[in-house]
């Protein structure tokens, strides 16, 4: 078994996730003791924590050369915020895409209205890019009616769930919510967005076992592997 972990905030000192070096290193071990074979660093990048550009690859740079030991594939990303800045952000090529392919970790606020998703997406597939939304089974609109992001799918977007979502981690209404958008197969793959070591681990083994019991092995693989590899690889989806 294996596992292609595309959503993980394990780059030190930049957002919330790992606070310095040697705890990115842990949480990075963690990975490896989780059967974890590609790990994309997926910062958060917006107006807020002004990490962008060159200076996010120089400290993912670092990480990779201080991780030079750990068995694991390391690649860089980051988790967009679907703001207004982020189009411009976007032409000017300061936020990296998933392993450097078309698709574009997107993340909208909590509390986004359903007509706001669709233009949004749009304006991003118009620029190039193809939208994986991160964690659609947290936004209160798809929380509400999980329906609605069947024309985001239609459009050509991707969703990424949570893997503690799936476990329960975020509350009932999440856990139902991600287990409606998986029975219906409109998931594309399952992440970890790890933060840390313990809260919002990066563990995932617990999450495959799950998939696998509930619904099968073969979706637990594509879910957690296959297709997240493929989207690093910038294959059709």
């Amino acid at each position: 078994m294996k596992i292609c972990d595309v959503h993980t905030h394990v780059l030190p000192g930049v957002d919330d996730g790992a606070p310095e070096m040697e705890y990115a290193l842990q949480m990075l071990r963690n990975a490896v003791a989780s059967d974890v074979e590609l790990l994309v660093v997926t910062p958060h990048c917006n107006s807020r924590w002004e990490i962008l550009g060159q200076d996010l690859q120089s400290r993912f740079l670092q990480l990779r050369q201080a991780a030079k030991e750990i068995p694991l594939r390391l690649a860089l990303g980051a988790e967009a915020l679907a703001d207004a800045a982020l189009p411009q952000f976007l032409r000017e090529k300061k936020i990296p895409t998933l392993n450097g392919s078309r698709y574009l970790l997107t993340e909208f606020p909590a509390d986004t209205k359903q007509e706001a998703f669709g233009p949004m997406l749009q304006e991003i597939l118009d620029l190039g890019y193809i939208p994986l939304v991160a964690h659609p089974e947290r936004y209160a609109a798809v929380c509400e009616m999980p329906q609605i992001v069947a024309p985001w799918l239609d459009m050509g977007c991707h969703l990424q769930l949570t893997g503690g979502s799936i476990l329960g981690e975020y509350g009932k209404t999440v856990q139902r919510t991600a287990a409606f958008l998986l029975q219906q197969d409109l998931v594309a793959c399952v992440a970890s967005d790890a933060h840390g070591l313990h809260h919002r681990s990066n563990f995932l083994l617990d999450v495959y076992d799950h998939l696998a019991l509930r619904y099968s092995k073969h979706y637990a693989q594509c879910l957690m592997y296959e297709t997240p590899m493929g989207i690093c690889c910038d294959n059709d989806l």
